[in-house]
């Protein structure tokens, strides 16, 4: 029972990177009064399997129509509409699958400060210091490996591993160029400065690990028994399970740097053509509704809400990030080491073969 109602990347980033972002002070909290009709337009980086429930659910419970254009439906230049859209007073809401996107959008000047009273238990890695971007879910990143293959008291247990020991050369990863995987390589990249982090992503492809496009064929490879283990989004490998493939998960790092959590954030963009809408939305994220429909989905997330302290149900196989060894993120320092360095990890993606 649901709760009660309470482009190219690299060159969009590298645009993008040309603005700065501007000071300011900590708006005020908001109480966020969601109305009972009109429409909200909602850009979606996020996969639909993953944001289209939460919409869906939303427009149900409030009479709101929304217009949502997901990334899958127009890949080509997605990031580029998105401002295009937004400067014409097109566009409410930018729902991104990690913070780059957010980052750039705050840098351009079309991000606007917004600070539900929902979001107030939101830790402060996981949002603008100016609340122009508020994470509202994360999702992330975590080994899997083949539990037919590989023993769970010998598996990989570290990033570490993709490049050094046993494991060494029989993962697959995908591409760094967008998504969550972009978002994990400019965290490692900003964490360990631009020479080692490179070094550190040479030498996964020369221990010839499988390079491929997604998550999504970085699972199929695990599950098939073509690479024994890999580095896929939580979503991907809760859905595994929960279709009994025969996947065991493991969040990497737990003694030592920590996993790399990848927030889903949500902007209020500037010149919103259905504002009243758009704030409605945007506070619904932070809802009883919302953190129960993103635990509930087959492939799901883990709320930022404090969901057992909250009594909102929680599936089983849904972990609590307060058991997550988590790495430390600034994401500011994470967007720019993306910036310096994605034509490197744009060349890495395309010229490593998937073998």
């Amino acid at each position: 029972m649901r709760p009660a109602l309470r482009d190219s990347l690299p060159l969009a980033l590298l645009a993008l990177a040309a603005c700065t972002a501007p000071g300011g002070s900590i708006p005020d909290e908001v109480t966020v009064t969601v109305p009972s009709s009109g429409e909200v337009v909602v850009w979606v980086e996020a996969p639909r399997y993953l944001a289209a429930p939460v919409l869906t659910m939303f427009s149900e419970q409030t009479g709101i129509v929304v217009r949502a254009t997901y990334r899958e439906e127009a890949p080509d230049g997605f990031l580029d509409r998105v401002r295009d859209e937004a400067r014409a007073g097109r566009a409410d809401l930018f729902w991104g699958s990690s913070s780059l996107s957010a980052v750039g959008l705050a840098r351009a000047d079309l991000a606007v400060p917004f600070r539900p009273s929902g979001a107030r238990p939101i830790p402060s890695q996981y949002h603008d210091r100016q609340f122009r971007w508020v994470g509202f879910a994360v999702d992330p990143r975590v080994i899997i490996f083949n539990n037919t293959l590989v023993d769970r008291d010998e598996a990989p247990q570290s990033m570490d591993n993709l490049t050094e020991g046993r494991w060494a050369g029989k993962a697959a990863v995908a591409r760094a160029t967008e998504g969550p995987a972009a978002f994990q390589a400019a965290v490692i990249l900003a964490r360990r400065g631009d020479e080692d982090g490179r070094r550190f992503y040479e030498a996964v492809a020369a221990a010839g690990n499988r390079v491929v496009a997604t998550d999504g064929e970085v699972r199929r490879l695990v599950v098939a028994g073509e690479a024994d283990w890999g580095i896929v989004n939580l979503d991907q490998a809760i859905c595994a399970k929960r279709q009994a493939e025969p996947v065991s998960i493991f969040f990497p790092d737990r003694v030592g740097p920590g996993a790399v959590i990848v927030p889903h954030t949500i902007t209020l963009l500037r010149g919103a053509p259905n504002p009243a809408q758009a704030r409605g939305l945007f506070g619904y994220l932070f809802a009883t509704e919302t953190a129960w429909q993103v635990g509930q989905n087959d492939c799901a997330m883990m709320s930022l809400l404090p969901v057992v302290a909250m009594g909102i149900p929680k599936p089983e196989w849904v972990p609590l990030l307060g058991a997550v060894n988590v790495m430390p993120v600034d994401n500011e320092a994470v967007y720019d080491a993306w910036v310096r360095n994605a034509a490197f990890l744009a060349a890495w993606g395309g010229t490593t073969s998937d073998h």
